[in-house]
């Protein structure tokens, strides 16, 4: 093959980006990272005030508005924000990054998205996406049109210019018959916006830089409900340090660039909303907090640089990238994590404290040293025989974190096989395994599953109902009593439960 170092041009074509490829651009947003998108935009065009609205009639949501007080755009911005492969030039403190954010996030989660838009001293503009129609085929909407509708939102800040993003036809939300299914899945959702906006603007909510509110208005009613603000979730509050050595820097350098990082190891046994971050177990998040311009990336994590492990539950670093790192480093185009080159995660990993007396790895074991300080003061007066297979990791972790395991004892397997009819479950102490009845396996989840570490709550709950049964040698005839009632219940509840499903 002839190795051809320049060729001569003879003329440049414009393409247009396929459907299929536009359609792919935002295939793993949720409502909330795609709400957080939008907030991007809107924190971009200089907006003080943020609301997201959720439009309902009768039990049925029918429509989601973000409201913002930024400076509006005109005919052709408003054309150029609506078109795909068209970037705007970025600002050195814009949240944007990939000029497809709007577009993205919004028909990732409905069929239509009306954008209506004014700015100081120019006409109000209306434009529309209909995925049906293409979603590169954009729909002008009449000037007076858009001029009535936005009179006629109120947020209840002064809104004399601004944008309304508009999703119409929402493919992600709950469309059920039921009331109470509605009013249960819309006050769970508004709380998932709430906590993750909260966490992911904590900064900027905290310095003053914007007031994010969330409200549900009723069209039947034509007025809007309580205003919910979202207050700021600092993954890094903690109300004191859990080792007397942090927060340190921690320096990371990058082809000569170094982004701001701080090393943090949390108190033990935390139930603060800053470390169980969507009510999830605290060290569920442990890791790297990758933020930029002040906005949360990423929520733990450790980007391959070590494996997530129950005694680094405490450890959490901040790194602040700015943008001459970025050809080491990739968001992802929901920016809700990102990826690291092997340049970066060697600097990370390689990471030194000022002092020069400690470095990453180090910083790791004092994290680990935390949490094992904590667990030996941990009072723990219960305790049980130890699980030791069939159910997930972390779960066997949370067993070894709050009991104290039966000394002398064999630890025991959880596990699935065919037994009677009439049994649930069996204690088998020869082979040290409590079995649950295959039987009822697939009504149980619902599905097929080779899994052996499957329905973890179930299995779970059986276990400390019968844990006590594998201290012994023997079973004694009070708990052969105790048992024999425990199945009849619970093969009663498993009938009620096949009746149910099949109405």
């Amino acid at each position: 093959m002839p190795d051809i170092s320049e060729v001569s041009i003879v003329g440049t074509q414009a393409l247009t980006a396929d459907e299929s490829l536009a359609g792919a651009v935002g295939l793993h947003h949720t409502i909330t990272t795609a709400l957080a998108d939008l907030v991007d935009n809107s924190l971009d065009a200089g907006a003080a005030h943020v609301l997201i609205r959720f439009v309902q009639d009768g039990t049925r949501i029918v429509s989601m508005l973000l409201i913002d007080d930024g400076c509006g755009m005109d005919a052709v911005t408003m054309d150029a924000a609506m078109t795909y492969g068209r970037r705007r030039d970025y600002g050195a403190a814009d949240l944007g990054h990939f000029g497809v954010g709007m577009k993205a996030a919004s028909l990732s989660q409905a069929r239509v998205l009306r954008v209506w838009s004014r700015r100081s001293g120019n006409s109000t503009q209306g434009r529309e996406i209909d995925s049906g129609q293409g979603r590169q085929a954009v729909s002008v909407i009449d000037e007076g049109e858009a001029a009535s509708f936005f009179d006629a939102v109120t947020p209840r800040f002064p809104f004399e210019a601004g944008t309304i993003v508009e999703w119409r036809g929402i493919t992600t939300f709950l469309m059920s018959a039921n009331a109470d299914e509605q009013t249960s899945w819309l006050e769970q959702t508004i709380n998932d916006v709430r906590s993750h906006l909260g966490v992911v603007f904590h900064r900027l909510i905290e310095s003053g830089r914007v007031a994010l509110t969330v409200d549900v208005f009723d069209v039947e009613a034509g007025r809007a409900g309580a205003l919910r603000s979202v207050g700021a979730v600092d993954p890094f509050a903690y109300p004191r340090t859990g080792s007397p050595n942090y927060p340190r820097q921690l320096t990371v350098s990058i082809n000569g660039s170094a982004p701001v990082a701080h090393a943090h190891i949390w108190p033990a046994r935390s139930n603060a909303p800053e470390f169980r971050l969507h009510g999830a177990p605290g060290r569920d998040q442990q890791g790297l907090y990758f933020y930029r311009h002040d906005r949360l990336l990423q929520i733990g994590g450790w980007n391959g640089i070590v494996r997530g492990r129950p005694d680094y539950g405490l450890a959490r670093v901040s790194i602040d990238l700015d943008d001459n790192v970025l050809q080491h480093i990739t968001i992802n185009p929901e920016k809700s994590g990102v990826t690291l080159d092997a340049t970066a995660t060697a600097a990370i990993d390689g990471g030194v404290f000022a002092d020069g007396t400690a470095n990453f790895r180090s910083y790791l074991d004092d994290a680990e040293n935390s949490v094992r300080v904590a667990r030996s003061h941990q009072p723990r007066p219960i305790s049980v025989v130890e699980p030791t297979c069939g159910l997930p990791e972390d779960v066997l972790d949370s067993f070894s974190d709050a009991f104290e395991f039966t000394v002398g004892a064999d630890p025991v397997a959880i596990g699935w096989r065919a037994l009677a009819r009439d049994q649930f479950f069996e204690v088998d102490l020869k082979t040290r395994t409590l079995w649950i009845n295959a039987r009822f396996r697939r009504d149980l989840l619902g599905r097929r599953s080779l899994d052996n570490t499957d329905a973890p709550v179930l299995k779970s709950l059986i276990y400390l109902l019968v844990g006590e049964m594998f201290e012994g040698v023997r079973i004694s005839a009070r708990q052969k009593e105790k048992m024999q009632a425990w199945q009849e219940v619970l093969i009663s509840a498993m009938a009620a439960h096949r009746e149910q499903v099949a109405q």
